[in-house]
């Protein structure tokens, strides 16, 4: 895309010509916006030379007008197509007051516009460009403590119980483990045959078990169920 320029007063005239796609719409957003770097607060983008222009196109005028209407002075767009007009106005820029049929038109609205700076103090001393650059983190370790090792307080920690302070009552948890525990000690031993290769087993404990015979896995339960963890053979 090619970028023409002329000035008419305050106003700064940018006229694009070509096709207004991804490319050529993140071109013409950068060199307007370091027109404004450089102190143009009035622009008119003339777009008599747009052959068409995509959906990314539109999302750059929508771009512009926001980054005017957020850091001041204002941009205006004429002399559209009638392909041109058909696409603004699936979007509903047509009817957006930035937007107008001739250059004439937008020449007189930007002329009776007062320029507002509407950066703060902070963002004025910092151009456009440096905004966008990050700045490098820096990291900080916290100073090593001058107490040597004698000087450093540690609490003693005692496992004798206090008088007059009694233990806090066990948990629902705690209880149901102390019952597992009194249940697996009390646990009988059985004898029971493999599903699997029907070997004799002889069962003292409860929990996970293995067949020596053929490798399978199963589970006693406490109420002497077994649940097998492999797939039986057929």
């Amino acid at each position: 895309m090619e970028i023409h320029t002329t000035k008419l007063g305050h106003i700064l005239k940018v006229t694009p010509k070509g096709v207004l796609d991804s490319y050529s719409a993140f071109d013409l957003v950068r060199f307007i916006k370091t027109r404004w770097e450089e102190g143009e607060r009035l622009v008119l983008v003339n777009s008599r030379s747009v052959e068409y222009i995509e959906e990314d196109g539109i999302s750059a005028l929508v771009e512009l007008k926001n980054f005017f209407d957020k850091f001041g002075g204002n941009i205006a767009f004429s002399d559209w197509n009638e392909e041109g007009l058909l696409v603004l106005g699936l979007f509903g820029l047509n009817k957006n007051p930035n937007f107008f049929k001739n250059e004439k038109d937008a020449e007189v609205w930007l002329s009776s516009l007062k320029i507002e700076d509407r950066r703060t103090r902070s963002e004025k001393s910092e151009s456009i460009s440096s905004l966008r650059q990050t700045k490098p983190i820096q990291f900080y370790s916290s100073p090593s403590s001058s107490l040597s090792k004698s000087d450093v307080y540690v609490p003693e920690i005692s496992t004798v119980p206090i008088h007059g302070k009694e233990p806090a009552e066990k948990t629902k948890i705690g209880k149901d483990l102390d019952h597992s525990l009194e249940q697996a000690r009390n646990f009988q031993e059985r004898v029971l045959y493999c599903e699997s290769c029907r070997a004799r087993l002889r069962i003292k404990s409860l929990g996970r078990h293995q067949c020596p015979n053929c490798g399978i896995q199963f589970d006693v339960s406490r109420t002497g169920g077994v649940r097998y963890l492999e797939k039986l053979l057929g």
